[in-house]
């Protein structure tokens, strides 16, 4: 376990993440997996380590937030008195209409409602979108935080400006910034070049990283004659298919050596980045297979040999 930025949560080094709980549109909820195949995610993530899950208000318009409800709720669903509760994180939406003074603690105790919960452990600003500056956001977290509704503050896809921006907003206001979640991986390196991490880093404000697997990208289960499904194709991954053989050879050596996957050699290398990966998991196979990334380590060479077969993503 390690600590979530200068809060006093204690997070495992990978968490859960579940866009795809509930996500029928994009992902195909309810067709390709079901309640019971998440039922099983959420059930080996606990039993395996895992002692967080980050969701968000727009995953399945709130389906996420109720199912991980049912979960960890349920007289049905505990696996064991002794295991505590997981720490759930989720996100408010800053949709363009939401304007009003009030407006993010109506989405919190929406949140709250559908989470069947007091408090939420993790609360985060999904996007600095306009028109509404993200600071007003940012003040009426620090309200919340006071009132004891939210236990830890975080941002999600804040630039190296706006971090700095919402730190110093927050710690007028006696409360830390525990994390911003930043897209992050092998193939999306961006936030090495951009400050995101050296801010994060000076800050003492973690890091989690979504789409750490680039929705499946880094597998090592897709080629150009494999494509994914036809919706992430069209979206981003269609144009790095073609740039992933080299890759997927070098993840191939290096997860041989350590009898591993490749998600888990995609995943420990962003752990040793000293960043918290959040990979999505549909079924008990994944969330086993993602949780086993904690319990090795990259080698140095390798580190190094990865950074430099991915140099090529640090600007795109």
């Amino acid at each position: 376990m390690v600590r979530l930025g200068q809060s006093d949560l204690r997070v495992s080094r990978v968490g859960t993440g579940t866009w795809q709980w509930g996500g029928a549109f994009y992902w195909g909820y309810g067709r390709s997996y079901t309640d019971e195949d998440i039922d099983g995610a959420y059930r080996a993530s606990i039993q395996n380590g895992i002692n967080w899950l980050d969701t968000a208000e727009i995953y399945g318009r709130g389906r996420s937030e109720k199912i991980i409800s049912q979960l960890t709720n349920s007289e049905n669903s505990n696996l064991d008195k002794a295991v505590a509760k997981p720490i759930i994180a989720t996100k408010f939406f800053p949709y363009p209409w939401r304007l009003g003074r009030g407006a993010l603690r109506r989405a919190l105790e929406a949140s709250l409602r559908r989470l069947n919960t007091e408090s939420v452990d993790l609360y985060q600003i999904h996007f600095p979108f306009k028109p509404r500056s993200f600071e007003v956001w940012v003040e009426e977290m620090a309200e919340l935080a006071s009132e004891g509704l939210i236990r830890a503050v975080g941002v999600s896809n804040f630039s190296a400006e706006q971090t700095k921006v919402a730190h110093e907003i927050l710690h007028r206001h006696r409360v830390n910034l525990a994390s911003n979640q930043v897209g992050y991986s092998l193939l999306n390196r961006r936030i090495e070049a951009n400050g995101v991490m050296q801010t994060c880093n000076e800050l003492g404000v973690s890091v989690i990283s979504y789409g750490p697997l680039a929705e499946g990208l880094l597998t090592g289960k897709y080629r150009i004659e494999n494509p994914p499904p036809f919706l992430r194709k069209v979206r981003w991954a269609g144009k790095k298919l073609k740039l992933l053989p080299p890759l997927i050879s070098l993840m191939n050596d290096i997860a041989s050596t350590h009898g591993a996957s490749h998600s888990q050699v995609a995943l420990n290398w962003l752990i040793q980045k000293g960043t918290l990966p959040i990979p999505g998991a549909k079924s008990a196979t994944q969330a086993t297979d993602n949780s086993a990334a904690m319990t090795w380590r990259l080698k140095t060479d390798e580190i190094e040999a990865l950074d430099e077969e991915t140099t090529r993503f640090l600007t795109r």
